[in-house]
């Protein structure tokens, strides 16, 4: 006897009918072949429904396996980006030091360039008395202009070099620049991946959840129908009693 609620096969000894006829019976056998039938049915569904869901979760598993390794691979380059960019950070500094210090030089050969072209013009504004003196004057004007032309090239070879780094500065900053995007795209990756395993992992106690449903609805189904045999075989043998 089936339940109208839930379709559950009633076990109370109320519903068995004690002095069943012939016709009740056979009607009663045959609807609880058809039963079986149904349960067979769905119990068989059941399993494939199981077995496609252990094949998800195993193929979930190789997935968020591939997602650590990956994410694993991702975290190395990025400490070594973070190892990089110190060392770029630490030239950085070195090259930024060097050009005020060049800056202090030119400063200070220019103003002594200045206290020498004051020198030359109070020499030439005196009475020379002596031509040797003249000469001598003159001559050491000579190297004073010579020293200056050394200076000047000094400067223009410091100047040269200041560019230089200047340059070299320029292309550390536009590589800075590219790592530090690299990095955030990395980043930004690194958390979908994140956010993406994350959903795969509930997705996947989701499914173990709905597998452990359907062992105990398959467990319920199979109890049933070991109550409806049991009941079959008690008015099976009570008619034959009879």
């Amino acid at each position: 006897m089936i339940d109208s609620k839930d379709g559950h096969f009633l076990t109370s000894s109320s519903s068995l009918p004690l002095l069943p006829s012939s016709a009740s019976t056979t009607q009663g056998a045959e609807s609880g072949t058809e039963s079986n039938q149904i349960l067979r049915k769905e119990n068989q569904t059941l399993r494939e429904e199981n077995q496609l869901l252990r094949q998800e979760n195993r193929a979930f598993r190789v997935e968020n396996k591939a997602y650590h390794q990956e994410n694993q691979i991702i975290r190395g380059e990025n400490k070594a980006l973070w190892e990089e960019n110190k060392i770029l950070q630490e030239k950085h500094a070195e090259s930024s030091e060097e050009p005020k210090h060049l800056e202090k030089q030119e400063k200070a050969l220019r103003q002594q360039n200045k206290a020498l072209r004051e020198e030359i013009k109070a020499l030439k504004g005196q009475e020379i008395a002596f031509a040797m003196e003249e000469k001598a004057l003159q001559e050491e004007i000579i190297a004073l202009w010579e020293e200056n032309k050394a200076f000047q090239e000094q400067i223009k070879a410091l100047q040269k070099d200041n560019k230089a780094i200047q340059e070299e500065e320029k292309a550390l900053r536009e590589e800075k620049n590219a790592l530090s995007e690299e990095k955030f795209a990395l980043q930004e990756e690194n958390r979908a991946l994140q956010v993406e395993k994350k959903a795969l992992e509930s997705e996947g106690k989701a499914l173990q959840e709905e597998n452990k449903v359907l062992h105990e609805w398959n467990k319920i189904k199979a109890e049933e129908i070991q109550r409806h045999q049991t009941q079959k075989f008690n008015s099976e043998v009570q008619r034959q009693h009879l």
